[in-house]
């Protein structure tokens, strides 16, 4: 609901990319008019160059590689937090385990309590930047805290609304990389039964934001990697 009024998923991404798309525009447009030969080339080798609208789903694959290859390495330090913070990978292999851990209420749960090497574990996991390592904690906070807010926002459209099963596969692929699903080499019908579950999850009993889910996830990112249509 944006003033009042209830928007459709279609607005709610417009009205979210389009602060970045503008910024994109100027020096895009000036390409356009004096190299339109490059633009290929660059769509594909420099994606963060192009506004959303002009992104192809090769392009995009080939930037989820580099980013699941990340979070093959953000997984090995997820198990090492979890076993830090009490926890074992038989809290996150179904829905009723992982409701149990959160409810037992664990900080690393809690956006608030979550410490710095969380969350910059986080953000680099939902993909949102570079220098996770040398920014300010509050930084960190407050651009999970964003993502989180989108990504809960754009769960509830998706459920509302019944749109996975028509999502066309940029638009697919696009919501699996910002919740941090590895995407790159899954086949489409992967893609959407992984967005589903998360979807479904987050419509459940969990708290107002997606970071058990994105536990789930890096914990269990080696078999869900294999095998999209994971109960977590």
């Amino acid at each position: 609901i944006r003033n009042d009024e209830e928007i459709s998923r279609a607005e709610f991404q417009i009205y979210t990319r389009y602060p970045n798309d503008r910024l994109r525009m100027i020096p895009f447009a000036v390409l356009v008019v004096l190299a339109p030969e490059l633009i290929y080339l660059i769509v594909l080798l420099m994606p963060g160059f192009c506004p959303s609208t002009c992104m192809t789903y090769r392009a995009m694959t080939k930037g989820a590689r580099r980013h699941d290859k990340l979070k093959q390495k953000l997984h090995l330090q997820a198990l090492s937090r979890i076993r830090n913070a009490g926890l074992s990978t038989s809290d996150f292999v179904d829905e009723a385990a992982l409701t149990k851990a959160v409810q037992a209420g664990n900080s690393v749960f809690s956006l608030d309590q979550m410490s710095r090497t969380n969350l910059a574990l986080m953000y680099r996991f939902f993909g949102i930047g570079p220098l996770s390592m040398v920014l300010p904690t509050s930084w960190l906070r407050a651009s999970v805290q964003r993502r989180l807010e989108y990504i809960r926002t754009d769960d509830a459209l998706l459920g509302s609304e019944q749109l996975i099963s028509g999502l066309g596969l940029v638009e697919l692929f696009r919501a699996c990389q910002e919740r941090g699903i590895p995407a790159a080499d899954l086949p489409e019908y992967q893609l959407r039964l992984a967005l589903y579950n998360w979807v479904r999850l987050s419509q459940r009993q969990m708290p107002d934001n997606a970071v058990p889910i994105a536990w789930s996830r890096l914990v269990l990112l080696n078999r869900s990697v294999k095998l999209a249509n994971s109960p977590v």
